[in-house]
């Protein structure tokens, strides 16, 4: 792989990472209201989903998950309708006082960014058809595959931080109108679904 190939793939990684989606918008929502340090667990659930995803994507799991539409269209619905639950759970929290979905146990904020990352075919399939175009094939295979993970990894953590501690810094403003927050959160998610759902 060259080092023009690996800049392109980076650059790639970066716009894909700092696009809003599902995981950032959790990552954005829970920085907000806790911080940093409490959506720590969070962003690395969101980094195991993201390693599931590419292995599963490398290993070939993904050309079973293309040619069978019903496994696709069931994990594609139960992701979509854990994304709903997430919007019902923030609308529900602006009226009982309660934090966000997943900020109260890191267990559950590093289960919260799994399942999202993972309840994701499409990211699958993205992955799947992705990371060949960067493959030399006169070079190893498997070491370029872990390069390619890493890259990734990486430059989604740091995404992921960045916006973190953007967020922390508007904290304060947050927890002034967490009641507001919350319903803009839920409304968020709620109709992150359906547009996922059409594509």
């Amino acid at each position: 792989m060259t080092a023009q190939l690996l800049a392109s793939y980076t650059l790639i990684c970066l716009l894909s990472a700092a696009t809003p989606g599902p995981g950032t918008l959790a990552v954005l929502a829970q920085s907000a209201t806790s911080g940093l340090k409490k959506t720590i667990p969070l962003i690395l659930g969101i980094q195991l989903g993201l390693l599931v995803v590419a292995l599963a994507a490398i290993s070939g799991i993904a050309v079973l998950l293309k040619s069978s539409l019903i496994l696709y269209l069931t994990i594609k619905y139960l992701g979509l309708a854990y994304l709903m639950y997430l919007g019902v759970a923030s609308l529900k929290a602006a009226y009982q006082n309660a934090s966000l979905p997943g900020s109260s146990g890191n267990s559950y904020s590093l289960k919260q960014g799994a399942i999202i990352t993972c309840l994701s075919p499409k990211t699958l399939l993205f992955f799947a058809s992705f990371f060949p175009v960067f493959i030399d094939e006169k070079s190893p295979y498997a070491v370029q595959a872990m390069v390619l993970i890493i890259v990734l990894l990486f430059v989604t953590l740091s995404v992921h931080i960045v916006y973190s501690l953007l967020m922390e810094k508007i904290s304060p403003l947050v927890h002034k109108h967490y009641r507001l927050f919350n319903i803009l959160v839920g409304l968020s998610f709620l109709m992150l679904a359906p547009m996922l759902a059409m594509n």
